[in-house]
């Protein structure tokens, strides 16, 4: 049997799945089942699973009152759980087993049963901590129905900001999590490749340079768990893998590469984000130097139509305060 050095008191054990899913809930609950005991062996205490990989994403082809949109409308209403639910209740029975928390993507069905969501959850020894539902998902509607908060949830391992895929694009997003003291940022991701070759392919470099840009940006850790490769349903897209942990200084410590596997890293969660913000740009602290009192208009006006800058159109309405302008800097 493999064994592997305990981490220190102060260090703690993350990993990232890779995993390449099918459209057969069977079939990715047995791969959920072999990732955590491989990652139980290796120490691990905090796994992140991709986006929906407990049922598969969605396919490419689903023009509306199409019959391929029906068909998957119809997979994912049969396939999808209520949270707590059947597989939330066998993660906590996992995570009590190895001590470990885990991030699983998943549908999910509203209790009523009258929507479903694009859903990540976060599960330890207790249960359910916390679920986050996809906020920007405008492109999966009508199957999914968009989630409507930014929270952050404490956890044995440090206060995590769960969020997923497309997400990933709004800086805004992190940026929310950091502000609420969270040290963990953790994308559950399908990202797609836009062609068959992971070493040139554009949709990658965005994801390379989302994920290693919002960490830096925010000096906090960033965890993304991808699919990988193409899954045999036909529409089904070519996932771009490279499951990944990512330094608050925007360095990639962990990479799984096109393939299926864990990305794992044994780190100081704490000493990581001290260490970003106070040696590794400039030492400069980039929470600490924001200016709150000027960002109003992200929270409270749609994209503006070309206007000079410090000029405001005239009938535009006096600047105010917005949500971002409101949240609190977490004390250092």
């Amino acid at each position: 049997m493999l064994t592997f050095d305990r981490p220190a008191p102060h260090e703690t054990t993350i990993a990232a799945v890779s995993m390449h899913c099918s459209h057969d809930v069977a079939a990715n609950w047995a791969k959920y089942e072999a990732f955590i005991e491989e990652a139980a062996l290796r120490g691990v205490q905090y796994l992140v699973f991709p986006e929906v990989s407990l049922q598969g994403y969605l396919l490419g082809s689903r023009g509306l009152g199409s019959p391929e949109l029906t068909e998957q409308i119809d997979y994912f209403r049969a396939t999808a759980e209520t949270v707590p639910g059947p597989t939330t209740r066998k993660l906590q029975a996992l995570a009590a087993r190895h001590g470990m928390l885990i991030q699983a993507g998943m549908a999910e069905r509203s209790p009523d049963g009258a929507v479903i969501y694009n859903s990540a959850v976060l599960v330890d020894s207790t249960g359910v901590i916390g679920v986050f539902r996809k906020l920007h998902n405008q492109f999966e509607w009508p199957v999914f129905n968009p989630g409507d908060h930014l929270d952050v949830f404490p956890t044995a391992v440090g206060t995590v900001g769960m969020f997923i895929c497309y997400d990933l694009a709004f800086p805004e997003v992190t940026r929310a999590f950091a502000l609420q003291g969270a040290t963990i940022a953790a994308l559950t991701t399908a990202w797609p490749m836009r062609g068959d070759d992971p070493e040139t392919d554009y949709y990658g470099y965005t994801y390379d340079l989302f994920s290693r840009s919002s960490a830096l940006a925010n000096q906090m850790w960033l965890v993304c768990s991808n699919q990988v490769r193409r899954p045999a349903t036909p529409g089904a897209a070519n996932y771009y893998g490279h499951s990944r942990i990512v330094a608050p200084n925007g360095r990639i410590v962990a990479d799984t590469g096109y393939e299926e596997g864990l990305a794992v890293a044994t780190v100081d969660l704490a000493a990581g984000v001290e260490h970003a913000r106070t040696r590794e740009f400039f030492g400069l602290n980039l929470l600490q130097d924001r200016r709150p009192a000027f960002y109003g208009p992200l929270a409270e006006r749609p994209p503006a139509a070309s206007v000079m800058p410090g000029t405001r159109a005239p009938d535009a309405a006096p600047a105010r305060r917005g949500p971002v302008a409101e949240l609190a800097v977490p004390a250092e």
